[in-house]
């Protein structure tokens, strides 16, 4: 009995949950490129997407990205950004294309996360179940019952209490909803984490860059004054007798 309540429990939460797809991604876009990939939406559903570049490859921190809907317009247009968040409603059926544009850059790649969500709007809970049932006798109009499943429970003191099954699932639902929404935050701080990591690999190989250079001049320097000096010591002296 328990086991067909906990499956009616979790039919109940899958079928009251929202539809949601989610595509996170890092895609190298080389110097001179254009890069896009096609997400598929429907009228009337949300959609959420945000980038960030992560590698630069010691130039500038910043993409160009485009969303084009199905009919071929452009429905936003980020030119030379570091990072964005886009949230809009799609209003056509189809493949919506989203492009990576490094076309301005002449030397150096770019490395971008790229987070894109579509999901479909939170329509209201049913708390209670509908069922029509028709009457016997010719001419009498339709009646609807409503049926509440409801989950039995006893408390440690003895005490039995009832929760409905529809509240249940529509807590799962929402603690679903808040699970999905903490892993795209983590999602977004991993990001912002690796950029901060190039950005100190950057940083660390033009300081040892700059270090090695200094010291082979210093070193290159220092032979040379080494040889000046010995040079300027070593000049052949003429025999004293044979000035006699």
């Amino acid at each position: 009995m328990y086991i067909l309540v906990l499956l009616l429990l979790i039919l109940r939460a899958c079928a009251a949950q929202v539809t949601t797809h989610e595509t996170d991604m890092n895609f190298r876009v080389e110097p001179g490129d254009r890069t896009c990939f096609f997400e598929k939406g429907k009228a009337g559903q949300i959609l959420e997407a945000s980038y960030q570049v992560i590698d630069g490859q010691h130039g500038d921190l910043d993409i160009s990205f485009d969303i084009v809907a199905p009919d071929g317009r452009v429905l936003a247009s980020d030119y030379k950004q570091p990072y964005n968040s886009l949230i809009m409603e799609l209003e056509q059926d189809g493949d919506y294309v989203f492009c990576l544009d490094n076309t301005f850059s002449v030397i150096n790649s770019k490395l971008v996360f790229v987070y894109v969500m579509i999901e479909d709007k939170v329509a209201e809970a049913k708390d209670e179940e509908k069922v029509v049932e028709k009457a016997a006798e010719p001419g009498v109009s339709v009646v609807e019952q409503e049926e509440v499943l409801e989950w039995k429970g006893t408390l440690p003191n003895g005490e039995v209490y009832y929760m409905e099954v529809a509240h249940i699932a529509d807590s799962l639902t929402r603690t679903l909803k808040h699970v999905v929404r903490a892993r795209h935050l983590l999602d977004i701080y991993g990001a912002s984490k690796s950029r901060d990591t190039y950005a100190a690999f950057e940083e660390t190989f033009i300081v040892d860059l700059w270090s090695a250079f200094q010291i082979t001049f210093m070193c290159a320097v220092g032979t040379l004054q080494v040889y000046m000096i010995k040079k300027l010591f070593n000049r052949p002296t003429k025999n004293v007798n044979n000035l006699y």
